[in-house]
């Protein structure tokens, strides 16, 4: 034992407080690394909580035997997210620390149709004007609207498929978001639901 205490040729000289600091130091850098990976996590989870309320909500409104309209608010939260929209995926992004990005993806069981405020038509209302203008009816159960007509709005929903894929509505988080089911009747008695999805600003 005396021996290995004189020995001046060993190569590792650890003293108690050495021994300390490297357990301090490795404490304080397993304590940063959860939190700073902890509050990504927790962040994600957050997204996916909103995109999949968000998601269950269009399926509510779809279940509905009538028309109609349900205001939706983002919640505000101590980060910034972006909220995109298109036919079939809601998509929410985020920071995360260290300039990370975080993206969360939820797909829709149902389709609904997005409308931008610059379109000809944006709610159920104004559907319903838009078709007496273009077909004479407006397509409600006591004037429905011809079959060539309502095949024509069938089918500029499915073109919107495409352009929503490329060109997401952006839904401005601070603003009401309103999902609306507007039923069209066509070639009498026949009808179809769309679920639109807009903001008014």
């Amino acid at each position: 034992m005396l021996r290995c205490i004189q020995d001046n040729n060993s190569v590792i000289d650890l003293t108690l407080s050495q021994i300390g600091l490297f357990i301090a130091t490795a404490i304080l850098l397993t304590v940063v690394l959860s939190l700073v990976f902890y509050n990504d996590w927790q962040r994600t989870a957050e997204l996916h909580s909103l995109a999949t309320s968000f998601s269950n909500l269009l399926g509510d409104i779809d279940n509905r035997f009538f028309e109609n309209t349900i205001p939706y608010q983002f919640p505000q939260k101590d980060y910034t997210y972006l909220i995109r929209i298109s036919t079939e995926y809601i998509t929410l992004s985020a920071k995360g620390n260290w300039d990370t990005d975080l993206f969360v993806t939820e797909r829709f069981l149902i389709r609904p149709w997005p409308r931008f405020s610059t379109q000809n038509w944006i709610t159920g209302g104004d559907l319903h004007s838009y078709l007496n203008e273009t077909c004479g009816h407006r397509g409600t159960k006591n004037d429905a609207i011809p079959k060539i007509n309502f095949t024509e709005l069938y089918t500029e929903q499915n073109k919107t498929m495409s352009f929503f894929a490329l060109h997401p509505l952006e839904i401005l988080g601070r603003e009401l978001v309103y999902l609306e089911k507007v039923t069209i009747f066509y070639d009498d008695g026949k009808s179809h639901d769309f679920i639109l999805v807009y903001q008014l600003t």
